[in-house]
């Protein structure tokens, strides 16, 4: 969408000026750069950059500027990318969008400092923001602190559950409610807060936000076994132990003894899973009808999303449902 691009420039203009300083620190402020993809010029490292055009076109769809909601939409990319840097460094991922992961560039430390630096930088961006008063930035600040509570609780209870051997479809929509729906909900509110919507708008988007965060969620758990996700090779989620929603879905559907290899596969040490083991659980998967219903949860999920902004009045009305088909039918 050339909304999205144009709003993802906008965003990237922000960025550089908030890291760019005329003194960096060695490791530090070029760590953040890489980390936002903004070191090069190739849009594909950067991401899609879909939370801050959420944030801004859903500012602009309710009458506010991009000018006033572009301070925002920029704190929330970076909170994205910390949260990345961060969840790399958890999962032992060595690659992002294609190249290597920060912290196989500037090692363990620097990445975790790197990411400590971007989250600093979230709320002061906020907090310097001259373009919106300040009830609204108070507003902007306490929405952020819930969307970081919730994102935290949802990446322990993600941690946690790699060393369970009983994982259902519920704890996953729980998991997954916190760790993406929360941060997915977040851009929206902001452009609806900086617009001065209604309550009954609000609550819708939040709302949204809850339907597109398990959306989001089951794709990509579709999309690493097809693309990659940008992370060098299919099956990364296998590797590194992921309870999904096709792991949540296979251990409730097969017997015990696929289960038993299943978890086996899953608990192995990630440069210990053989291409062998990816394909077995794959193979699992497609046998028990896991991939068939995931793309099935993709498409209530997806209409349950349309449902929720029915009542909504255009053009917030049109942006939100096109928003809704693009990620439920994206392939990378």
């Amino acid at each position: 969408m050339a909304a999205v691009e144009s709003c993802g420039e906008l965003t990237d203009i922000f960025m550089e000026d908030v890291f760019t300083v005329e003194d960096p620190t060695p490791n530090l402020h070029e760590g953040a750069l890489y980390s936002l993809g903004l070191d090069v010029e190739d849009r594909k490292v950067r991401g899609k950059r879909v939370r801050p055009a959420l944030c801004l076109m859903i500012a602009e769809a309710l009458g506010a500027t991009r000018f006033a909601a572009l301070p925002f939409a920029a704190a929330i990319e970076i909170l994205h990318n910390f949260a990345l840097v961060h969840d790399d460094i958890e999962d032992g991922d060595t690659m992002r969008r294609g190249r290597p992961s920060t912290w196989k560039v500037y090692g363990l430390a620097h990445g975790i400092n790197t990411g400590d630096y971007m989250l600093a930088k979230v709320f002061q961006v906020i907090l310097r923001d001259d373009r919106n008063p300040i009830e609204t930035r108070e507003q902007l600040l306490i929405l952020l602190e819930k969307t970081l509570e919730e994102l935290f609780a949802g990446q322990a209870m993600d941690i946690s559950a790699r060393s369970a051997h009983q994982f259902t479809v519920e704890e996953y929509n729980l998991l997954v409610s916190r760790k993406t729906g929360s941060y997915l909900a977040a851009p929206m509110l902001g452009g609806a807060i900086i617009a001065g919507a209604k309550p009954a708008v609000l609550h819708a988007l939040d709302r949204l936000g809850h339907d597109l965060g398990p959306l989001f969620q089951v794709r990509d758990d579709l999309i690493d076994l097809t693309t990659g996700k940008g992370r060098g090779e299919i099956g990364n989620d296998i590797r590194e132990g992921k309870r999904s929603y096709l792991v949540a879905l296979a251990s409730d559907r097969c017997g015990a003894g696929d289960r038993e290899r299943l978890f086996s596969i899953l608990d192995k040490p990630r440069e210990a899973t053989t291409a062998d083991d990816v394909a077995w659980c794959v193979d699992l998967f497609r046998r028990v009808g896991a991939i068939d219903a995931a793309e099935t949860r993709c498409r209530n999920l997806r209409d349950s999303a349309l449902a929720t902004v029915a009542s909504l009045e255009q053009p917030l009305r049109g942006l939100l449902e096109t928003t809704i088909r693009v990620m439920a039918d994206r392939q990378t």
